[in-house]
């Protein structure tokens, strides 16, 4: 059975890894990125409260092959999973809402653009940034609307989540990018 309250994070060969002679090391931005989904997870029916996809599955690092590695994804659904054993979970038929998040301590432009990518497999995609440095890009809230990319700000010592812009969720760009996405959630939980 799957844990949903867990943050589970997929296992893969990061790239960075390439650099730092095979062991990355605790950074500050993954410290955010970890807060960030913890917070969030307790935090989801708050923040959709008009949703009616109420089971949750938080998964971290994922790599969607040609989108990049999302910081965090999140899947809800409504129907439970009761049924379902973990050695053969099929959340496409759950027909999930997928939510693709980039978390970057300073560098919004570059991070605007990774989350841009994430829209060809998810149905909206966030870029979140520490609190006090979304004021600077506040006044940037036009182009994040005409992006179609979230904007929210996170307060890392009171976990608290402000959400400044929230795109609706849409049907992705390439449906078959959004089931690889479902596919590595569902391998992530079995394994």
């Amino acid at each position: 059975m799957i844990d949903t309250p867990r943050i589970y994070e997929y296992s893969f060969h990061h790239p960075q890894e390439n650099f730092s002679g095979g062991k990355t090391r605790s950074n500050p931005e993954a410290v955010f990125a970890e807060k960030f989904a913890q917070s969030y997870s307790e935090r989801f029916l708050q923040i959709h409260s008009g949703t009616c996809k109420d089971n949750t599955l938080f998964i971290r690092e994922v790599p969607v092959s040609g989108n990049g590695i999302a910081d965090l994804v999140v899947l809800s659904w409504g129907r439970s999973l009761a049924r379902q054993t973990s050695t053969s979970l099929n959340f496409e038929k759950f027909d999930p809402t997928v939510r693709a998040f980039e978390l970057k301590l300073s560098n919004w432009r570059k991070g605007i653009m990774q989350a841009h990518r994430y829209k060809y497999f998810s149905h909206a995609s966030i870029l979140v940034l520490p609190k006090n440095k979304v004021k600077s890009v506040q006044s940037e809230l036009d182009l994040f609307r005409k992006l179609g990319v979230g904007l929210w700000g996170f307060t890392l010592e009171t976990g608290s989540i402000t959400c400044f812009y929230t795109p609706r969720p849409r049907q992705q760009r390439i449906p078959k990018n959004a089931q690889k996405a479902i596919r590595l959630a569902a391998q992530t939980v079995c394994s």
